[in-house]
């Protein structure tokens, strides 16, 4: 089956938004809320989903350009060297969904090799996920003509993809194709360790024997090199309190007033970037108002880092999960970053 692109293609974004936990602008209120006027002084922080509304997947896009921001040509050249041997594991007929899909220029790269290997004969269907639904139609509309590959969209969050796959599955009127989850981007490292591992054990939930998770993650280096690739992030993550203040429908932050921050935090396993006030300040909003002194920070960016043990450890620990393989980047002493190819199996 042969099948090249529309402009009508480009605007099929499902709104899966509503499906299992809403995760919509008035729950990104109670998480602002609770983050930053809850929370105590060292444990305030701002969750990644509002860094990336408004024009934060453009300015995301231009912070990942940045030539000290090693994971992305990290991630894409693995890509680049392993596309043929990776589309070479994926089954005709698949269903390839990626979270968190941004600028999808790694992905295209991944799904040219699909539309030559030589087990796709039916072709495959790609979807991508993400947050923001003006850079999710930019990113669709980017791709060039696919033979054997659909591309549409989904709107909505990890957890809604998560719901909306699961769904799918308990449906007798749907044919069981095989399903490849993408996770690319390292976006798993902005949770925390536990919190990798249970979205880890959710995503091999919705999974069947075969089923497989490409995945992204970061290792370590020295404190040098990971303070050179975070520190250009700062318009990133500094707009964030923009952001907020457009999802609160009131201007609790002044962006004036805040400076960026970030450090490597050996002890929680992580880089930290953070949206640090420059002068004493108070925040109000709700009746809620909390003090901020000078220097106290807003976390907005955790970027947790894993070691193969722990990876490889996560992959035990949900009893049904193997390796099939691990691809790196030509300089492991400096560059640590790895993609990961799990499949779901019966159960250890």
């Amino acid at each position: 089956m042969t099948s090249r692109h529309t402009k009508a293609d480009y605007e099929d974004i499902v709104d899966i938004s509503q499906d299992g936990q809403l995760d919509n602008l008035d729950s990104l209120k109670v998480k602002i809320t609770e983050g930053v006027f809850k929370a105590s002084p060292e444990k305030r922080q701002i969750p990644i989903e509002v860094m990336y509304q408004g024009d934060g997947a453009d300015l995301y896009a231009s912070y990942s350009s940045s030539p000290a921001y090693y994971l992305y040509p990290a991630e894409r050249w693995i890509i680049q060297t392993y596309a043929n041997e990776m589309a070479s594991l994926i089954a005709d007929r698949s269903v390839i969904i990626e979270l968190g899909a941004g600028s999808l220029e790694k992905t295209q790269v991944l799904l040219q090799a699909v539309t030559q290997a030589p087990q796709i004969v039916y072709g495959v269907d790609y979807y991508a996920l993400d947050i923001n639904r003006n850079a999710l139609s930019k990113s669709l509309a980017s791709l060039p003509a696919l033979k054997r590959v659909k591309c549409r969209g989904l709107f909505g969050t990890y957890n809604n993809a998560l719901h909306h796959v699961a769904k799918l599955r308990q449906r007798s009127d749907v044919e069981r194709s095989p399903c490849v989850l993408m996770w690319l981007g390292s976006g798993i490292e902005n949770l925390t360790v536990e919190g990798a591992s249970r979205m880890v054990k959710s995503i091999a939930d919705v999974m069947v024997d075969g089923d497989m998770i490409l995945v992204g993650m970061d290792g370590w280096t020295s404190d040098e090199y990971i303070n050179a690739a975070y520190e250009p992030a700062d318009k990133l993550v500094l707009n964030t309190l923009l952001n907020a203040n457009e999802i609160l429908g009131h201007s609790v932050f002044d962006r004036d007033k805040f400076v960026y921050s970030t450090q490597v935090n050996r002890l929680d396993g992580r880089n930290e970037c953070c949206c640090m006030s420059s002068e004493a300040i108070e925040l109000s909003y709700g009746g809620e108002t909390v003090r901020m002194e000078q220097g106290e920070r807003i976390l907005v960016v955790p970027s947790y880092k894993y070691t193969d043990e722990q990876v490889l450890a996560m992959v035990k620990a949900t009893g049904c999960l193997e390796v099939v393989r691990r691809f790196g980047t030509p300089d492991d002493a400096k560059v640590q970053y790895r993609v990961w190819m799990w499949r779901k199996v019966a159960r250890q």
